[in-house]
């Protein structure tokens, strides 16, 4: 399972729908919402390039996560438009992720009850982009006090600014 053998012992600290969330053996199908906004028509552009809905706006949501060997396949449907990325361990707490033609090099770590997932590296098309290019790209997930999985990710980039955002909740569906 990728996520606890990148985070090692820090895996424990989560609260335990997040463990479970992140322990992908086989396949695992969560259900919600989501609500999905977007910067000016550049950074839509750019959330296009790299696969992810351009339209705004609160919508129905859903996630599958597969194990694929010392891979793992993210899905995610916002309503209808599928976003599917490919997660790998890089190296010692260090998580890579494909999705379309980006890939991006993440370090999750636990702070509090929350999971942090600050993207920490950048490739677009292949290329390398300096580190300072990247304003404020992270991934935050908790647990409601239902026991809701919830999310909050978005991407901006300097000069650009705001490219996506999408936050929202889920549940397990058996």
């Amino acid at each position: 399972m990728l996520y606890p053998r990148a985070m090692g012992h820090g895996f424990s600290d989560l609260p335990e729908p997040l463990q479970e969330f992140h322990s992908v053996d086989h396949t695992l199908f969560y259900r919600g919402q989501v609500s999905v906004t977007h910067g000016g028509a550049f950074g839509r552009l750019i959330a296009k390039s790299g696969g992810m809905p351009t339209r705004s706006g609160v919508m129905p949501f859903s996630f599958r996560a597969t194990r694929d060997g010392g891979h793992e396949i993210w899905e995610r449907n916002f309503d209808g438009h599928m976003t599917r990325s490919l997660q790998w361990l890089h190296s010692p707490g260090v998580v890579a992720e494909r999705v379309g033609t980006s890939e991006f090099l993440m370090e999750p770590r636990v702070e509090g009850k929350q999971l942090h997932i600050p993207i920490t590296g950048l490739r677009a098309f292949g290329l390398p982009l300096p580190s300072g290019v990247l304003k404020s790209c992270e991934g935050v997930e908790g647990v409601s006090e239902d026991g809701k999985i919830t999310f909050d990710v978005h991407a901006s980039l300097l000069g650009v600014g705001l490219i996506i955002r999408y936050q929202g909740e889920l549940e397990r569906v058996p």
